[in-house]
C-alpha cells in the first residue's frame, strides 16, 4: 500500500476490534495515520508493510525539491483504552503526555520504545521508531481521551538539527501481537538495533565473567599490593577477569611538565599486579576515565577553555569533544598508554559524561567542527575503535551499549556499584531494563560490593538482585568471613552452571508497575523463577523439567497455586549457601494454593514427574 502526497488535513485513526481478545482484529492502514502539523515544503510518502500477523512496519518520508529546515510535525493513532492497563516507556514520559493509567518510564534509555499491555503483562500494543539521527530528534507520547488512548511521534519538536535536509525516511514498527510485553519488547529492540546485535554477537566473549573489580577494596583504601598478593584466591571463587578501578592512577605519578608521561618507576607496583594475573590466567581490563582533566597544569593551560562542564564536587572539568583537537588528544594518549602497557582493553566511563544532560559550559567558538555533542562522542568512539584495532584487532573497548537506567549511584565519581541490601531492588530494576533492551547483549555492570560484616544471608539476595546479568563483584577475600565466601563461591558456581538459560533464555519479568518483583527464565532443560516480593506462583499440572524458585525476599513463606486436586511434587530444598536442608514430597490435597518456607536468599527446587514425557 502506498500514498503520496502532502497531508493537508488531520486524516482520523481508528483501529477498529471486533473482539476483545483477538489481537488479530486490529489492523493498521494509511487511512488511520494521522499527521498534525504541516510538512511543507516538503511532500509526504506514506508506506506500509505487513511484516507477519499483527505486526506492521510503517515508512513515513519527506522530499522537498531543495535542501530545507525540518518541520515539526506529529503522527498519532489511537488504540481503544479499555484493551490497556498499564503503560511501559523506555524513556521519561514527554511532556505532551497525559495519562491515568499506571505507568513505568524508569529506564532513561537513549531511545524510546512504547508499550501499552494487560495487568497480566501482555503486550496489547508496541511501538518504537528509526531514522538515520538514531531516533535524536524524534520524540513519543501517550494522550488519554475519552475512551480511547492516542499513541504518537514527535518529530523535530526539541532540539532539531540545525541542518538543512532534501530527503528524510523514518521507520515505525507497531507491534498488536498477544504475547508477553517483555518478548514484544525484546524484538521492537532487535528490530530496531539487529544490526549491531550481530556486530556484538560476533565480538562477543563468552569466557570474561563472572568479573572481579578492585573498586570496593581500592575505596576503602586497601593497597593493590595487597589485593594482588590475594589473586590466587580469586581462581578459587571462579573469577575470569579483573576488572582495574580508575583508583589505579592515583598509584602512578604523572610528571606535572608533561602531557601524560607517568614516571615509570611508580608503574612498579601495577607492572607486579599485572604479573600476577598474567600467572593466575585471568584477563586484565582498566577503568580509564581520561576525559577528567584535575589540575594538570599543562593540559589545563592548552585545552582551556575547551570544557563541556566542570564537576565542582570532584574539582574537575570536562572537555569538549566538540573539538577535533580534543578528539585527537585522547585517542592519542589511550593509544600511546596502550602501546607501552598493554592489557586486554579498557572500559570507558566517560562517554555519558559527555552528554549535555547537566548544565554546559557557553563559551565562544574555538573551532569546534560537531555542534551535536552526542555527534562529536560518535566520532571519538569511531577514531578511538580504529586508532586501538590498529594495534590489537581483539582489544576490548567496554560496552557495545549505553547502559540503561534507572541509576542508583548518585554522587559516585566512577564506577557505578552497590554496598548495602536497600539498594538491591533499584539494581534489580535496572538489571531487567537492560535485559529487555538488549538480551544477553545487556551492558548492565553494577559491581556487587561485600561489606566483611554483611550478613551472608544478606550477600545471597544482593547477588540474586543481579543473577539475570552479568556479575561484578568486588570485596577483599582476607576480611571475609567463611559463610560469606562460601555464599559467594555457590551463587557463582549457580550462575555459570546456569549461564546458558539465565542469559540466552526466555527473559520475562513480571508486574511492570510494581518495578518487576517476579521474574522468570525458561528453557527445555530448565525453569528459573527469582522471586523479589510475596506473589502466588502457579505450578504446572506435571513437572516436564527442574523448576528453580528463589527466594530472594526477606520473608520465607512463598505460596504456590494449583490447580489440579490432589497434585504431588518432589522437591530439595537449599538455604542461602547452597546446603541441602529438605527433600520431601509436597501434597496439595484438596487445598488450591500451598505455603512453603523456603530459606531466604535459598531456595526450592521441584524435580520432574517420573511419568513426564510418557
Amino acid at each position: 500500500m502506498r500514498v503520496l502526497g502532502i497531508f493537508i488535513a488531520i486524516i482520523s485513526l481508528c483501529v477498529h476490534s471486533a473482539s476483545s481478545i483477538a489481537q488479530s482484529n486490529f489492523q493498521i492502514d494509511a487511512e488511520k495515520i494521522e499527521l498534525i502539523g504541516g510538512t511543507r515544503p516538503f511532500k509526504s510518502d506514506l508506506e506500509i508493510e505487513r511484516l507477519s500477523v499483527d505486526r506492521y512496519q510503517v515508512f513515513f518520508r519527506l522530499h522537498a525539491s531543495a535542501p530545507s529546515i525540518p518541520p515539526e510535525f506529529a503522527l498519532t493513532f489511537r488504540f481503544p483504552k479499555d484493551k490497556v492497563n498499564q503503560l511501559w516507556n523506555s524513556q521519561t514520559w514527554s511532556n505532551r503526555s497525559f495519562f491515568s493509567l499506571p505507568s513505568y518510564d524508569r529506564a532513561a534509555a537513549d531511545f524510546s520504545i512504547v508499550s501499552g499491555l494487560t495487568l497480566n503483562d501482555q503486550n496489547q500494543i508496541t511501538f518504537t521508531s528509526d531514522d538515520r539521527f538514531d531516533s535524536r530528534y524524534i520524540s513519543t507520547f501517550v494522550q488519554e481521551k475519552n475512551d480511547t488512548l492516542i499513541f504518537g511521534l514527535g518529530f523535530f519538536a526539541d532540539n532539531p538539527p540545525i541542518s538543512q535536509m532534501q530527503e528524510y525516511e523514518v521507520r515505525i514498527l507497531v507491534d498488536l501481537r498477544n504475547i508477553p510485553f517483555a518478548e514484544a519488547v525484546s524484538d521492537a529492540s532487535k528490530w530496531r538495533l539487529n544490526d549491531l546485535f550481530q556486530q556484538a554477537a560476533i565480538k562477543k566473549q563468552n569466557d570474561d565473567y563472572p568479573v572481579y573489580s578492585t573498586w570496593y577494596p581500592m575505596h576503602r583504601n586497601i593497597p593493590l599490593e595487597n589485593i594482588a598478593r590475594e589473586l590466587d584466591s580469586l581462581k578459587t571463587f571462579g573469577f575470569k577477569s579483573i576488572l582495574v578501578d580508575d583508583g589505579w592512577r592515583s598509584l602512578v605519578k604523572m610528571k606535572v611538565d608533561t602531557m601524560y608521561d607517568y614516571d615509570e618507576n611508580s608503574l612498579q607496583t601495577m607492572h607486579l599486579f599485572n604479573e600476577k594475573r598474567k600467572e593466575m590466567g585471568l584477563k586484565l581490563y582498566l577503568w580509564y576515565s581520561l576525559p577528567f582533566m584535575g589540575g594538570n597544569p599543562v593540559i589545563t593551560k592548552k585545552f582551556a577553555p575547551r570544557y563541556i562542564r566542570y564537576k565542582a564536587p570532584m574539582q574537575i572539568h570536562v572537555l569538549d569533544p566538540r573539538y577535533p583537537e580534543v578528539r585527537n588528544h585522547l585517542v592519542s594518549t589511550y593509544a600511546n598508554f596502550y602501546e607501552s602497557w598493554p592489557s586486554d582493553g579498557f572500559w570507558f566511563d566517560f562517554l555519558n559524561e559527555f552528554y549535555p544532560n547537566a548544565p554546559t559550559i557557553i563559551c565562544d567558538d574555538l573551532g569546534r567542527d560537531f555542534i551535536d555533542t552526542q555527534l562529536a562522542v560518535d566520532q571519538l568512539m569511531e577514531g578511538m575503535n580504529q586508532r586501538l584495532q590498529k594495534i590489537n584487532p581483539g582489544i576490548f573497548m567496554g560496552q557495545e551499549f549505553a547502559s540503561a537506567g534507572p541509576d542508583q549511584a548518585a554522587g559516585q565519581s566512577f564506577l557505578a556499584g552497590f554496598v548495602g541490601i536497600n539498594s538491591a531492588a533499584v539494581v534489580r530494576e535496572k538489571m531487567v531494563n537492560n535485559r529487555l533492551l538488549y538480551g544477553q547483549h545487556t551492558p548492565f555492570m553494577e559491581i556487587m560490593g561485600v561489606h566483611p560484616r554483611d550478613k551472608s544471608e544478606e550477600v545471597a539476595r544482593k547477588l540474586q538482585a543481579i543473577l539475570f546479568g552479568n556479575p561484578h563483584l568486588s570485596f577483599f577475600t582476607t576480611t571475609l568471613p567463611e559463610d560469606t565466601k562460601e555464599t559467594i563461591r555457590f551463587w557463582l558456581d549457580y550462575w555459570k552452571e546456569n549461564r546458558k538459560i539465565l542469559m540466552e533464555s526466555e527473559f520475562e519479568p513480571m508486574q511492570v508497575a510494581n518495578l518487576y518483583p517476579i521474574i522468570k527464565v525458561a528453557n527445555e532443560a530448565k525453569i528459573i523463577y527469582g522471586l523479589y516480593a510475596d506473589y502466588n506462583l502457579s505450578l504446572p499440572l506435571v513437572v516436564k523439567q527442574p523448576i528453580d524458585v528463589i527466594n530472594a525476599k526477606e520473608s520465607l513463606l512463598i505460596s504456590f497455586v494449583v490447580n489440579h486436586d490432589g497434585s504431588g511434587y518432589d522437591y530439595e530444598m537449599y538455604n542461602h549457601m547452597g546446603q541441602l536442608v529438605a527433600q520431601d514430597h509436597l501434597k496439595t490435597k484438596r487445598k488450591n494454593t500451598v505455603e512453603v518456607e523456603v530459606p531466604s536468599g535459598g531456595f526450592i527446587r521441584f524435580l520432574p514427574d517420573a511419568t513426564a514425557g510418557r
